[in-house]
């Protein structure tokens, strides 16, 4: 009888743990924050290919745009930390947003998977408006009263204009628009002499049709190596947005490991990084613990930027 027990448990054991290492055993679910066709859902859609052959389940796309991405993330928070349901979104939407209008999520509450590339966000102008750097087109601000309107599409570059308008003594009222490639079309049509574009403006950039007058990350653009960074201009500031796949927090760590080196594997795939450089997104990946670090990072330094802001 001892010996049926033994046996029995140890079978159960073995099932248990054949179970548990089939993860996953379904489609997995990634929802897009934004609408179909801007960069955050052109690199979902890669990289759900690349993931879904190395996991060997059909990863889906669902688009659920709103509120820059928090109508996704917000539904996020109330899904079953299975792993079977992820959020694409850019991290200002986590880590900038809630401190900018009441949310009902912050950094502490998801579990970050991985991180893949870097958002080329500038401000822009016309070429005939004669500006080759953002110090060109402050100068003229500064020359012409020291008030201008830009083109505006997220809280991010309505924080960063509001800094920089406070360090060089000039007010830059914002233009609200829907999208990047919005900004791009006022900024054409003459309707405001600057914008600020989180990547729309790259292929009328590359054409000459738009001047780059400076870029928020760290370092240059590969695609637009003459266009300088803020810091360059010796503004002091940047800001790192990249296109972020988070799950909903607690995830057992053995999915989210599943998971993460999955991502990992996707973000180093040639048709990834062939993605990026065509899109100009410069090279970001980071996984795991080290990007729920960053993300805390950002966070923080959102909320110094905000204060200068003020």
């Amino acid at each position: 009888m001892l010996k049926k027990t033994a046996l029995l448990g140890a079978a159960l054991l073995a099932l248990t743990s054949t179970a548990h290492a089939a993860w996953p055993e379904k489609p997995i679910t990634i929802t897009v924050g934004f609408a179909a066709g801007g960069t955050t859902d052109v690199v979902a859609r890669a990289v759900a290919d690349v993931v879904s052959k190395k996991l060997g389940q059909p990863v889906i796309i669902e688009n659920k745009p709103g509120a820059g991405g928090a109508v996704a993330v917000t539904t996020l928070k109330s899904m079953p930390a299975d792993g079977y349901n992820l959020v694409a979104t850019t991290s200002t939407t986590i880590t900038l947003d809630p401190q900018m209008t009441q949310l009902a999520f912050g950094v502490s509450d998801f579990t970050y998977i991985a991180a893949t590339g870097e958002f080329p966000e500038a401000f822009i102008a016309k070429p005939e408006s004669g500006w080759k750097t953002l110090a060109d087109a402050f100068k003229a601000i500064k020359a012409s009263g020291g008030k201008s309107t830009y083109s505006s599409s997220t809280s991010l570059d309505r924080i960063v204009t509001a800094a920089l308008g406070k360090k060089v003594g000039i007010s830059l009222v914002p233009v609200p628009t829907r999208s990047g490639a919005e900004v791009v079309t006022q900024v054409l049509g003459g309707h405001t002499q600057l914008g600020y574009s989180s990547g729309a403006y790259y292929p009328q950039a590359k054409e000459g049709k738009l001047a780059v007058l400076a870029v928020l990350g760290e370092q240059r653009l590969k695609g637009l190596p003459d266009a300088p960074t803020l810091k360059e201009l010796g503004y002091g500031l940047s800001s790192v947005n990249v296109v972020l796949f988070v799950a909903p927090k607690n995830l057992p760590a053995e999915v989210a490991k599943t998971l993460t080196d999955a991502f990992a594997a996707a973000n180093a795939d040639p048709a990834i990084v062939s993605l990026m450089e065509n899109r100009s997104l410069n090279a970001f990946t980071e996984t795991g613990a080290a990007l729920q670090k960053t993300m805390v990072s950002q966070s923080e330094a959102f909320k110094q930027l905000i204060e200068a802001a003020k």
